[in-house]
């Protein structure tokens, strides 16, 4: 593609490209950092909701400790109030960042996608830059934000449980934590499947946009060509496409979950029956038991939702890379340093050449032109001699391939492209 220099990321991991996206995010630190610590504060009142199962059990149930009955129901309440109250704090600044960084995108690749030069737009349809702007800038919005705080959060739950596992009982957490390298491994794999699933559900996304608008901003010749079926077909091809994709991913996405909960489920089964005191065990007081059943069943949830954080992580960095490939894109140059102010409007063309494709039949040809202050000129011929070509190189659209056009004397290549514009009304 001429005059266009693009950033190959395509092969960046994900590490990197998801680093990158975090730095959109970076300058609400301070707000996503509160909505931690509502993270923090939720995550150590849920894990504690366990820890409480077991003086509830063997002192409230067994031991019938009157202390223990009066404060449990205080010591509940408590822990749900905090819980509430950390939750509504991480879920709010989480999303008013989520939400700027959406804003901040979406700004900055509306200002480059205007900038581009104009060969960028012949040769990518409105509907695929549409489409970058808000579907793929809101699965980006998810990915750096929504993931984060599923990670933080569920991860330091997890963390909490587990340490009250392993104080419990060391032996029993020894088996639990031998599914874990498995469950790795798994997620692993449908990282990988997530990824490529989600590059082409957004491929598809834009096709759909691009026959939908071309269908409706054609209308007229649809109807005057009795263009229906043809264009129902059309249609009914991206469509089924994006159908396929999404499928493929939601097959991925719903047999995620389920598998990893199997192995975890196989863990549980072996650590009850040692437990009961299975295989020569130990057997463990009730409160114990209770409070470890009770800590492994919190413990499915974070699980659940860090194994589906990877899903939305890969679907944003999918989502990342087509985004920072395009603001990666060279906008137009200036050309020149000649600020032109006011021109007369001494026009000549000479000799000019030009084609929109390289190596391919020329649009103009050993073109002369020659245009006098106060002059009005008129280009008549049929559709594609090039009449719209002139303006568009005159303008500086476009690089001619040969010849020279001045104005006013001066090469407009010496001239800043928006000052010669300026003194251009354009109708299209």
């Amino acid at each position: 593609m001429a005059g266009i220099v693009q950033a190959d990321i395509s092969g960046d991991s994900s590490v990197k490209v998801y680093r990158r996206l975090l730095e959109h995010a970076w300058p609400y630190r301070w707000v996503f950092l509160l909505g931690v610590l509502g993270m923090f504060i939720g995550g150590a009142a849920e894990a504690s909701f366990a820890a409480l199962l077991k003086p509830i059990m063997d002192e409230g149930f067994v031991n019938r400790d009157e202390f223990i009955i009066r404060l449990t129901p205080f010591l509940l309440v408590a822990v749900f109030v905090i819980r509430g109250i950390a939750g509504f704090v991480d879920g709010y600044c989480v999303q008013w960042v989520g939400r700027k960084v959406i804003f901040d995108l979406r700004e900055r690749m509306f200002a480059r996608m205007i900038r581009l030069p104009m060969v960028h737009f012949d040769n990518h349809p409105t509907s695929e830059l549409v489409s970058k702007l808000i579907y793929d800038v809101e699965q980006v919005a998810q990915a750096s934000t929504t993931a984060v705080r599923i990670f933080f959060k569920d991860s330091f739950t997890a963390a909490i449980l587990l340490a009250w596992l392993t104080w419990l009982s060391w032996e029993l957490t020894l088996v639990f934590l031998a599914v874990a390298p498995l469950i790795g491994f798994l997620v692993n794999k449908l990282s990988k499947r997530f990824r490529q699933t989600s590059t082409r559900i957004q491929d598809s996304m834009g096709d759909i946009t691009h026959v939908a608008k071309e269908a409706f901003q054609g209308h007229q010749v649809v109807k005057v060509f009795d263009g229906y079926r043809r264009e129902e077909l059309a249609f009914d091809r991206v469509n089924r496409g994006n159908r396929r994709h999404s499928m493929r991913k939601a097959v991925v996405s719903a047999a995620s979950v389920p598998v990893v909960m199997f192995v975890a489920g196989i863990a549980v089964a072996v650590i009850i029956y040692f437990a009961m005191g299975g295989g020569g065990g130990e057997i463990v007081s009730p409160g114990t038991f209770v409070s470890y059943l009770g800590a492994i069943m919190l413990l499915q949830a974070p699980i659940k939702r860090l194994a589906k954080v990877n899903e939305i992580i890969q679907t944003g960095v999918a989502a990342a890379q087509s985004i920072f490939r395009l603001i990666d894109l060279e906008q137009e140059s200036e050309g020149g340093t000649l600020d032109s102010g006011k021109l007369h409007g001494e026009i000549v063309f000479e000799s000019v050449g030009f084609g929109y494709t390289p190596g391919g039949p020329p649009v103009l040809q050993g073109f002369d032109l020659s245009i006098k202050p106060g002059e009005t000129i008129a280009l008549v011929g049929p559709s594609g001699s090039g009449k719209s070509t002139v303006i568009s190189l005159l303008l500086g659209f476009y690089p001619r391939s040969e010849g020279d056009i001045t104005v006013d004397g001066s090469p407009i290549d010496k001239y800043r492209k928006s000052a010669l514009r300026r003194n251009v009304a354009l109708v299209t």
